[in-house]
């Protein structure tokens, strides 16, 4: 008997042959890239308008609107994309988003920063960051369906390098722009990318395909029916332990890191380093260009199997990064931590997110994601608690020797727990190429991404227009 020849590893660009991925990857560089400018004007806003008293916690109380929105529809959101059509899902939140977007966008530039104009722009960055939850976990399990086992790691990784291709730029000009144009036409700005992502998603074909016991399974409607699924979720996400402990070690790293880094991080850059909003652009770019090196290797090296041992790696860094930006205050530290902050996170929520991919099915992969955007929720929502505890402290006592306890605890997790470490993605070989070179042309582009995946998964499913 010959030998099975070993499996081909996929190039860097080989997910981006497939049209519908290139069209949803589109649209999320278009729609992403445009977050930080949301993020660092909503905090330019704040510190115009609240109180120097209050000043500080104001800022937490962002992360933690954000969060509240996050933490509510993480769950719910991931229930709905196992059992909607994720295509028409995320074009639904964009067009939230943009929505909520435009009218805080709108309250900046007409409000006098009253204490009502601040709880319209509250109220309404509930809405967008709740769209928000609904849509992250959506997107994660469109792209396992369209690229296959094969392809998903370059493509979550590819995924990844796009908008930290983005965000760079979009970081860099957020602190320039907000001196030129001022807080609310920035936002404005920015509230137009939802509006290009959702025209973007407009132009695919993809649909999604679940399986026929799927299908018969998921009876009824409502919000008992929405908790129904989550429960089973969160039951199957127990039942696998590699899949409990990514999450939990992805959770604890952004729950315990993103709130001073990334929510309180600006406050912390202007204020205690001493940056202006300007120097805060040059500042803030290593934490994208950091994560945008690391997704690049990512996905060079796609085909390694060891996603735990990434995954591990990566939240160490990650922890290092919080120590080397916060011992001491000046700005070479909080550049060269905000690198090792970009380079972690983006290692770990990359190699993560591929492990989740590959050890959740299709019917539950949209629930598994939402547990991870649970954890995003919960960073921002800490940062309310850490923004007052800060206030009081103020933030150079209490972020460095927070730093080295955060780091001491997450590396103590791993430690503890080495299934996080032990898990693999296995490379899986070329799917098909041959046979679908055969089909005519129309058949070859009904084939293509999508399609052939869901033909494999789901064979009691056959698309209309291959019969």
């Amino acid at each position: 008997m010959s030998a099975q020849p070993p499996p081909a590893r996929p190039g860097m660009t080989e997910p981006l042959r497939l049209r519908e991925f290139r069209l949803l990857l589109t649209g999320f560089i278009v729609g992403q890239s445009m977050m930080p400018l949301q993020f660092v004007a909503s905090i330019a806003w704040i510190q115009l308008v609240a109180p120097d008293d209050i000043e500080i916690i104001m800022v937490g109380a962002i992360g933690t609107i954000r969060g509240i929105g996050m933490i509510g529809f993480g769950l719910f959101g991931g229930a709905l994309a196992d059992r909607f059509d994720r295509r028409r899902l995320l074009m639904v939140t964009q067009s939230i988003a943009f929505i909520s977007n435009l009218l805080i966008a709108l309250m900046m530039i007409t409000g006098s920063g009253s204490a009502v104009d601040i709880a319209i722009f509250f109220a309404l960055t509930i809405v967008a960051s709740s769209a928000h939850a609904i849509d992250g976990p959506t997107r994660n399990a469109i792209t396992p369906e369209i690229l296959g086992p094969r392809l998903t790691p370059s493509g979550i990784a590819l995924n990844s390098a796009a908008m930290q291709f983005a965000m760079p730029i979009s970081i860099f000009a957020s602190g320039l722009l907000i001196d030129t144009l001022g807080e609310g036409a920035v936002f404005a700005i920015s509230a137009f990318g939802h509006l290009g992502e959702v025209l973007i998603l407009a132009m695919m074909s993809y649909r999604t395909v679940f399986s026929a016991a799927h299908m018969a399974a998921r009876q009824g409607q409502g919000a008992g029916q929405a908790l129904r699924d989550i429960a089973a979720g969160l039951r199957y996400a127990r039942s696998k332990g590699v899949i409990l402990w990514t999450v939990v070690i992805v959770v604890l790293m952004m729950s315990l890191i993103m709130p001073p880094t990334g929510t309180l991080g600006p406050q912390w850059v202007t204020n205690v380093v001493g940056a202006t909003w300007s120097q805060f652009s040059y500042i803030a770019v290593f934490w994208g260009g950091g994560a945008m090196v690391a997704s690049l290797v990512l996905v060079r090296f796609s085909w390694i199997e060891r996603k735990g041992m990434l995954t591990g790696l990566g939240v160490i860094i990650m922890a290092l990064g919080f120590v080397v930006f916060t011992n001491p205050p000046t700005q070479i530290n909080a550049m060269l931590g905000n690198a090792l902050l970009g380079i972690g996170m983006s290692t770990a929520m990359v190699s993560a997110n591929a492990t989740l991919a590959h050890e959740t099915p299709n019917e539950m992969r949209g629930r598994i994601m939402g547990l991870v955007f649970l954890g995003m929720g919960i960073a921002q929502a800490a940062g309310l608690p850490l923004g007052a505890v800060a206030q009081a402290l103020t933030m150079e006592t209490l972020f460095p020797p927070m730093s080295f306890a955060v780091l001491a605890i997450l590396a103590g997790l791993i430690i503890l727990r080495p299934v996080i470490l032990r898990a693999r993605v296995p490379q899986h070989p070329t799917a098909d190429a041959p046979a679908q070179e055969a089909q005519p042309a129309s058949a070859r582009r009904m084939l293509n991404g999508a399609a052939s995946y869901i033909v494999r998964v789901a064979p009691n499913k056959v698309l209309p227009s291959l019969r």
